[in-house]
């Protein structure tokens, strides 16, 4: 599991306009991922891997504080093998996105889904996110869409907007 500060990327940011051209989703109005080139660290904080949720938000004290709505903390974790955390106020599930070995979103930063892989582009949430079910079956489609490109062959991230704990900072 990792966690990291993070710019939101949305309608109006600077480059959206472009983005959405590249990317073929007119319905997006924010998008929240894993891929820094996307959703870029505050600070060039990086992101730490943590074992537990109590250790995430011990790193965050080490993190830039996120400033306003175009600022949050990230928590994503592979939700093949790793436990998702309690949700709650403070840890708010944000939806899953798909990525490559360097963390470059399949989803998101590499070009419109065509055939089988299209239909899912209806179902994306309101940060440009699929549900478990529906990453689980475009992992699936992604080795037949895309088996000589390396950004298909991908992990499934579950990823979580998390609060900082109480008095910190």
């Amino acid at each position: 599991m990792w966690v990291s500060t993070r710019f939101t990327f949305r309608e109006g940011d600077p480059g959206w306009s472009g983005y959405l051209k590249f990317i073929g989703l007119p319905q997006l109005k924010e998008v929240r991922t894993l891929d820094a080139m996307l959703n870029s660290y505050v600070d060039g904080c990086g992101s730490r891997e943590v074992e537990t949720l109590t250790d995430a938000r011990h790193a965050l004290r080490e993190l830039p504080r996120a400033v306003g709505e175009c600022q949050y903390h990230l928590l994503f974790l592979d939700a093949e093998q790793e436990k998702a955390p309690p949700e709650g106020p403070d840890c708010r599930l944000l939806g899953h996105d798909l990525s490559d070995e360097t963390r470059t979103s399949s989803l998101l930063n590499c070009g419109p889904w065509t055939g089988q892989l299209a239909p899912l582009t209806e179902r994306l949430n309101g940060y440009g996110l699929l549900a478990f079910h529906d990453a689980a079956l475009a992992k699936t489609l992604l080795s037949k869409e895309w088996p000589a490109d390396p950004h298909g062959k991908v992990t499934i991230w579950a990823l979580y907007e998390i609060a900082p704990e109480s008095g910190a900072r």
